[in-house]
C-alpha cells in the first residue's frame, strides 16, 4: 500500500523529470544552431522575396515567366516558415499570462478548425468536465492545440472524431500537485512504438514535408508554462495532454 500509494508516484514523477531535463538540453544545444542557421538565411531571403515581388508587377499575367516566377515566390514563402519556425524553436518567447477559461478556448479553436476538418468528415467535439479558470498564454495554447488537431486529423482515414477534452488532475503524492489537462483524442491509427519515442524529437517527422519541429515548438511552450506534455497512444486512438499547472 506504501508503495502503490506514495512510492510509485514518485518514481513516475521521477522518471518524467529525468526526461524532461534530457529533452531540455538537447533543445538548448540544438535552439543555439537553429537560431544561427536561421538568421543567416532569413537576411538574403528577405532580399530575394523583394526582388521577385519586383519582377512579378513587371511581368504579363499569364506569361510563362509570370507563371516562374509565382512558383519561385510560393517557394520563397514556404522557406520563410520554415525559417520562422526555426526562430520560434531556437527562441520561444515567455508566455503572457492571462486568466482562462477552458470552454472559451475550446469554442475559439472549434470555430476556427470545424469548418475545415467537416469537409474532411471529421467531427470535432468539445467536452468540459471542468470550467476551472487557469494562467496561460492564449494565443501559445491555441497554436499548441490548433498543431495537435491537424495532427489528429492527418492521423484519421476516411471519417473520424477528434475530442478536446478539459479535466482536472492531481499527480505525486501527497499534497499532490494540482494540474488542468488539455487534452486532444482522436479516433485515428495511433502511433507505432518506434516513433512514439521520437515524437518531441526536434526535425524527426514522418511526413514527406515540414520540418519536424510542430511537437517540439508544442513541448517547449508547455514547458514555459512550467507544465508537460503526456501521449498516451493506444489501438485505433492517440491522446495528447497538455498538463498546466492549477497555479502558476
Amino acid at each position: 500500500i506504501i508503495y502503490r500509494e506514495m512510492l510509485m508516484p514518485l518514481r513516475v514523477q521521477l522518471v518524467e523529470t529525468n526526461a524532461l531535463l534530457q529533452r531540455q538540453e538537447k533543445l538548448a544545444s540544438l535552439g543555439i544552431l537553429a537560431a544561427g542557421v536561421a538568421h543567416e538565411i532569413r537576411n538574403p531571403l528577405t532580399a530575394i522575396k523583394a526582388r521577385i515581388f519586383t519582377q512579378i508587377r513587371n511581368l504579363q499575367v499569364g506569361s510563362p515567366e509570370y507563371q516562374n516566377a509565382r512558383v519561385i515566390d510560393s517557394e520563397i514563402n514556404r522557406l520563410e516558415k520554415i525559417v520562422k519556425d526555426f526562430l520560434q524553436f531556437a527562441r520561444p518567447s515567455d508566455p503572457d499570462l492571462t486568466s482562462i477559461k477552458p470552454g472559451e478556448l475550446f469554442s475559439s479553436i472549434h470555430q476556427l478548425m470545424e469548418p475545415q476538418l467537416a469537409k474532411e468528415k471529421i467531427e470535432l467535439k468539445m467536452v468540459l468536465d471542468t470550467e476551472s479558470v487557469f494562467r496561460g498564454d492564449w494565443e501559445q495554447l491555441k497554436q499548441v492545440l490548433i498543431n495537435l488537431i491537424q495532427n489528429a486529423a492527418e492521423s484519421i482515414e476516411n471519417t473520424g472524431t477528434i475530442t478536446l477534452r478539459a479535466y482536472e488532475k492531481r499527480i505525486g503524492p501527497p499534497p499532490a500537485r494540482g494540474y488542468l489537462v488539455l487534452e486532444v483524442r482522436d479516433s485515428g491509427k495511433g502511433i507505432r512504438p518506434e516513433v512514439e519515442k521520437r515524437l518531441f524529437d526536434p526535425f524527426y517527422t514522418t511526413k514527406e514535408t515540414g520540418t519536424g519541429l510542430g511537437l517540439s515548438i508544442a513541448a517547449r511552450i508547455i514547458e514555459k508554462h512550467h507544465g508537460m506534455i503526456q501521449v498516451e497512444p493506444t489501438a485505433g486512438a492517440t491522446a495528447f495532454k497538455l498538463l498546466l499547472p492549477s497555479e502558476i
